[in-house]
């Protein structure tokens, strides 16, 4: 009997939105830590003028991620077009602390970029795909869970865009947001110490 695929989602994949709208991925994902990873704004598509977060091997390290029950479709591989599907060893995925239920059964895999870059002027890191990534973190762990989100990822000081206003938003599969979550969203940036690094839509 073929096992059951889930993927460590660790971007846009925490968003319970993200994942439904535009993934058809509907399950409920269980919060997860995987160890051994390191997150940075180092992905981009070339179809796409932005940079989206990655990960690297990092022994010591530890990735706050949700895990997302999902068939490897061909749909899926294109939403992940900038990654290469990785098989984990299930012993290095353990629930998070607020987790309601044990690790499933089944094949945990995590998508590993094909190259590390890093964002510049033709692709900055968009503030909706960080707002995406956050709400999905609020979502499952609350305040808590972003900020470690915003501690455990690397090179916030890259080049990074606000595009909320913008008539066409950098990042196609974003989660809409009303103002109090875009201002709380800010404050928890803005208390770990990164959001000076954000620059206005040029």
């Amino acid at each position: 009997m073929t096992q059951p695929d889930f993927i460590v989602g660790y971007g846009s994949l925490l968003s319970a939105y993200s994942r439904s709208t535009y993934s058809g991925l509907t399950d409920p994902a269980l919060p997860v830590v995987a160890h051994g990873w390191k997150r940075g704004w180092t992905v981009r598509y070339r179809d796409e003028a932005a940079t989206y977060a990655g990960v690297r091997p990092a022994p010591g390290h530890s990735l706050h991620a949700a895990l997302v029950p999902a068939q490897i479709t061909d749909a899926l591989r294109h939403r992940e077009r900038g990654y290469v599907f990785t098989q984990l060893d299930r012993d290095t995925v353990r629930p998070a602390a607020n987790a309601a239920s044990d690790l499933p059964e089944g094949r945990f895999w995590i998508v590993v970029n094909r190259e590390q870059v890093r964002a510049d002027t033709d692709h900055p890191i968009p503030q909706t795909y960080i707002d995406t990534c956050l709400a999905g973190c609020l979502e499952t762990g609350g305040e808590a869970r972003a900020r470690a989100f915003v501690r455990n990822t690397e090179l916030w000081d890259s080049l990074w865009i606000d595009d909320r206003n913008a008539d066409k938003p950098l990042y196609p599969r974003h989660t809409p947001l009303t103002a109090g979550q875009r201002r709380e969203i800010d404050r928890i940036l803005e208390a770990e110490g990164v959001l000076r690094y954000r620059q206005p839509a040029g």
